[in-house]
Order: structure tokens, then C-alpha cells, then sequence
């Protein structure tokens, strides 16, 4: 018999605001905080599910123009990695661990971003911080620049598979972090 019930589960809700004198920068998470996969078919362990636009970033930044600052604001990046860098792998509430190369993150634009954008991925989570995309798009709000990112579980874009896991509830955080470029 054949147990076929895999549920991976991805928590976030991370933003991060900076603000001073010179510039201003946000990233929120626009959809659920919380994203739910449940593997049940020997199709799905075997090659894998992807789950297309299941977390919206929304990005604000704006150059406030301060003529003492430093220089001008030239652009921003999108990192993303396990929450602080800590989890080494994705636990399950059973105890069976699962690779992070198991996952893989694919941005796209779901608005506001053009030409001068870079989308990067698919890329495999790890405790590194990785590049997800960067922009020379200032500024930005996040009603109107809004970031899709498309999550794969054991594709062929995925180092770690599913057929060879033991049924769990396992779950590890994603933190996304919005850096400003100068």
C-alpha cells in the first residue's frame, strides 16, 4: 500500500520598512501568509507540484531626494531564504526532515515592472540569502508594483523529490527581504 499524503506547508508574513531621512522602503505580502500543498497521487510524488502565483509582493520605494544623502537611489533587489538563515532543512511534525533544495522559487511580474526589470528563478530555497529579481524602477507603491512568486515541490527544477519521503506535515518559513540599491 502506498501513502501518497505529503503536506508541505510554507508560513511567511515578512516585510521590511525601512525609512529615514533620504528614502523609503516596504515589501508586504499581498496574498495569504500561509501556503498550503497536499501531494496525494503517485503523478504528483513523482513529478512533482507547482503551485503558480501563490504569494503576491507588494514593493514600495521611493528616493526622497535629500541633497545631503550619500548619492541617489538607483534601484532595489528582492532576497529571499529560510527565516534568518537558521532552518538547514524542512521538518516535519513526525520528525522526517525534507531538503530545501526540495522547494524551488520562480518570480514574475504581476504588475507595474518593465524592461528594467530582472526576474530570476527558478531557484532552490537555501539558509543563503539568493537574489529573486532587482529593479531600477523608482519608485514604486505597492498598490501598483505587485511581484508574483510560483513555488515548486520535487520538479525538475528541484534537486531534493518527493518519492522518496515519508508522510509528514512539514513546514519551514521564507523570509523575503527588500534591499535598496545606491
Amino acid at each position: 500500500m502506498l501513502n501518497a499524503l505529503l503536506l508541505i506547508t510554507l508560513q511567511f508574513g515578512f516585510f521590511t520598512l525601512l525609512q529615514a531621512q533620504d528614502n523609503t522602503a516596504r515589501i508586504a505580502v499581498l496574498s495569504v501568509p500561509k501556503v498550503e500543498i497536499v501531494v496525494n497521487s503517485l503523478d504528483e510524488i513523482t513529478n512533482g507540484v507547482t503551485l503558480v502565483n501563490a504569494t503576491v509582493l507588494g514593493v514600495t520605494i521611493a528616493d526622497l531626494g535629500n541633497v545631503a544623502a550619500p548619492g541617489p537611489l538607483t534601484g532595489f533587489e528582492i532576497t529571499f531564504r529560510t527565516a534568518n538563515g537558521i532552518a538547514t532543512d524542512i521538518e516535519g511534525f513526525g520528525g522526517n526532515v525534507m531538503d530545501l533544495n526540495t522547494i524551488a522559487l520562480t518570480p514574475t511580474n504581476r504588475t507595474g515592472f518593465g524592461a528594467s526589470t530582472v526576474f530570476l528563478g527558478p531557484l532552490e530555497l537555501s539558509q543563503t540569502s539568493q537574489t529573486l529579481m532587482t529593479s531600477t524602477i523608482i519608485p514604486c507603491d505597492w498598490t501598483t508594483h505587485q511581484v508574483n512568486v510560483q513555488y515548486e515541490f520535487g520538479t525538475t527544477n528541484c534537486t531534493g523529490k518527493l518519492f522518496d519521503k515519508i508522510s509528514d506535515y512539514y513546514t519551514v518559513e521564507i523570509e523575503y527581504t527588500l534591499e535598496p540599491n545606491f
